[in-house]
């Protein structure tokens, strides 16, 4: 039993256990068809006794769930029946696989194989079959990008809904020393926003706060050889260049179990021929933007990688202590390789990786070998060596500690190396349902010609919380030669202070209002050589509501200052130029988002105010519809209207998303993307045929139009390019 504080009731005790069950093993396999059958499933062991965590946590929940648990010598089979009162409600509006669940109900399991409290992942399906994945790239922040391989199914029944999984034991890492795995269950009910589970704490439901369950025994990874052949067939035409040509590209992933807690990988011509493209972002600011990684080689495994808990992405609903800095500091940014700074592909020669976890610690070995370039500007940057390498350590009860080291630089002819040094901790057990966390690293990078000013550290500490008060502070510095040639820093010689605090409610006996919160948040970096501000942001979040169906309003206002140095001019694309100077003014906004489950879904952003020494006006509203569960369309518009002394200027960015899955394993999915700078039209279209699990037929049409505003103010096609892509896993 937790210490527990006297504030807590009975039943918050109850579900705050350590919670624990035998798993059994089965001389027969389950057949996956989503039919929980009784003979097959009659040796299982059996869980039923989880928990409301979202609205009120620790409260019954408002419908029955029953899993089931079993394992044989190959893998872990896992079942659940959802009682609901009202199946002809069940949310069930994704039927494309890959696609995103939030819309959806959801039935699903969080895996610690290690039951280290750090590490996981989770399996979800949805009332179709759809299957969702993630690994946590930190013991609280899972990430979807992780592609595993699974079997799951799911049937709609008169009273409810059932699923059944098949997750092999070739698909996870772990020790087969260790008979005890960490475990959690998870069911969302869309319509109602309620979320439910097995374990959780402070509105958590991670590795942190998993339950357990035992007795594992001579489990088999047959070979743990993956051995993953692809090939892509290639047509691209310049209409502006007038040029041609075809290519055939052939590339082979080798994935093999060195031990069951160790993976190696070797790529050779590494394929990135169906890789989803990247969300246009317009580039009127003061520092460079961030694109996130897509490509599936650089994600196995990537969460080892992850380096003093630097976000790759900022996420909603509690405030992340640390999110200040951005991504500001990464020490390892696979997106600096294979590809250029304009992001145009670069050949991956061959690479290999080794990754893995010996008790507590966890380690990792990239090398790339990436191919000669010839830049925009006409420079040819060699062929580039490329090295990463990452440990770290398990201490005191859910903390590590760890370092990093990379070196090779993948856009220049420079010898370059960074060295890094982390600490994480984590302490979920405080008392009363509270929790604290803490990041603090220091890197120091060593490039060819530069001397001193070369390192970067920062220092979190957060105080995060479903219910009532939340907060946290950071301070992080990055010197003025700062420069890691392969992770990601685009404010260097300045030194932030940041914090955020808020306070929620929630209410448990309002039919329409679930939630109440306010907040504020503070930015301010400043030049480390004078002390002077190079930008600030005190954000007031005045007031939010969260409905009890999911929908959400808040009216927030921003005081900003911004330092702005000779030569910076963030908008002179469309023809503004600001004079050098220290500028501060006020921003008024609102933002509604509808629940998305909902078959037509609606968010609006609206912000006015100051802007330097001019004004902006920003309208940014998004609609999309829900056909059913195989068609979806969503239209998406950014607006800005600058207004500056003798110069008005607009930029307008629209985005059309659409899918269509003809059924479970066949979809079609197009992007179409313009913006009033470029005044090009770009189209993406990807046709997948999904086998199963690991094995994919991909075709991809990307197109681009660009507008002859001199001769005709038409539409012209500029650039195509169609691919045909294969790819098959063999398992062994």
């Amino acid at each position: 039993m937790l210490s527990l504080s006297c504030g807590l009731s009975i039943a918050q005790e109850s579900a705050l256990e350590e919670k624990r069950f035998r798993a059994n093993r089965i001389s027969s396999a389950p057949v996956i068809d989503g039919r929980i059958g009784e003979s097959e499933w009659a040796g299982a062991a059996r869980v039923s006794d989880l928990h409301e965590v979202e609205p009120i946590e620790f409260t019954s929940p408002s419908e029955r769930t029953v899993w089931y648990i079993a394992y044989d010598d190959k893998a872990l089979y896992v079942a659940a029946y959802a009682y609901d009162s009202e199946p002809d409600s069940i949310t069930a509006q994704t039927l494309r696989q890959g696609a995103q669940l939030f819309s959806d109900d959801t039935l699903g399991i969080v895996i610690d194989a290690f039951n280290n409290k750090r590490s996981g992942y989770s399996f979800t399906l949805n009332p179709n079959g759809v299957r969702a994945e993630a690994i946590y790239a930190t013991a609280t922040r899972p990430s979807d990008d992780w592609d595993g391989i699974w079997r799951g199914a799911s049937e709609i029944l008169e009273d409810g809904w059932s699923m059944e999984m098949a997750i092999p034991f070739n698909t996870l890492t772990f020790d087969p020393a260790n008979d005890t795995w960490g475990v959690n269950f998870t069911r969302r009910i869309a319509r109602r926003a309620e979320r439910i589970a097995w374990q959780s704490r402070n509105g958590e439901v991670n590795p942190t706060v998993s339950g357990e369950v035992y007795g594992f025994e001579n489990l088999s990874q047959g070979i743990g050889l993956d051995v993953i052949p692809s090939a892509s067939a290639t047509y691209q035409e310049d209409r502006v260049l007038n040029t041609s040509g075809t290519k055939f590209d052939p590339s082979l992933d080798i994935s093999y179990k060195l031990t069951p807690s160790i993976n190696g990988l070797l790529t050779i011509n590494t394929d990135f021929a169906a890789t989803e493209v990247d969300g246009r972002q317009l580039d009127l600011q003061r520092f460079s933007l961030f694109f996130p990684e897509k490509r599936s080689f650089f994600l196995t495994d990537f969460d080892i990688f992850q380096f003093g808990g630097v976000p790759t992405g900022m996420g909603f609903g509690s405030r992340t202590a640390g999110t200040r800095s951005g991504t500001n500091g990464l020490a390892f940014f696979s997106r600096r390789i294979g590809l250029t700074s304009d992001r145009e592909q670069v050949d991956v020669i061959a690479g290999s990786k080794v990754s893995g976890r010996m008790g507590d610690t966890d380690f990792g070995a990239l090398y790339i070998l990436q191919d000669d370039y010839v830049t925009d500007s006409g420079s040819v940057i060699d062929k580039s060596d490329l090295v990463v390498a990452r440990v770290s350590t398990g201490v005191l009860e859910e903390s590590s500690v760890g370092a990093i080291f990379t070196s090779g630089d993948p856009g220049a002819n420079a010898d370059s190396s960074l060295y890094g040094a982390d600490f994480l901790y984590r302490n979920t057990r405080l008392g009363t349902n509270r929790s604290i966390e803490g990041n603090f690293w220091l890197q120091k990078s060593d490039n060819e010609g530069v001397e001193g000013k070369d390192t970067a550290w920062s220092a979190v500490v957060g105080f995060p919380s479903r219910v009532g008060f939340e907060g946290g502070i950071q301070i992080h510095e990055v010197e003025e030669n700062f420069d890691p040639a392969m992770g990601f820093a685009n404010r260097t010689g300045v030194r932030l202070y940041g914090g955020e605090m808020g306070y929620r409610t929630i209410l448990d006996n309002d039919t329409f209002l679930r939630e109440i919160s306010h907040g504020m948040e503070v930015t301010r970096w400043e030049y480390l050589d004078t002390g002077l501000v190079q930008s600030q942001e005190i954000g007031a979040d005045f007031l939010s509501f969260r409905s009890s169906a999911g929908d959400f309003w808040r009216l927030d206002y921003k005081a900003i200052k911004e330092g702005l140095l000779i030569g910076e001019q963030p908008l002179d694309d469309i023809g503004i130029v600001i004079p050098a100077g220290e500028y501060s003014f006020d921003r008024w906004g609102s933002f509604i988002r509808t629940a998305s489950h909902r078959a037509w879904n609606f968010q609006l952003r609206i912000d006015d105010g100051g802007w330097y020494n001019g004004d902006k006006f920003h309208f940014r509203p998004e609609i999309g519809w829900r056909a059913n569960e195989r068609f979806n369309i969503k239209l998406l518009l950014d607006f800005n209207k600058y207004e500056f002394p003798g110069v008005t200027s607009y930029t307008r960015q629209i985005t059309l998303d659409s899918e269509f899955s003809f059924n479970a394993k066949m979809s079609l999915v197009a992007l179409v993307q313009y913006d009033n700078l470029s005044d090009d039209i770009g189209i993406n279209a990807r046709f997948r045929y999904n086998l199963s699990a690991g094995q994919d037929i991909w075709f991809v049409i990307n197109h681009n139009m660009g507008c002859d505003r001199g001769i005709d103010d038409r539409f012209h096609s500029t650039e195509s390019q169609a691919v045909a892509n294969i790819r098959y896993t063999f398992r062994y």
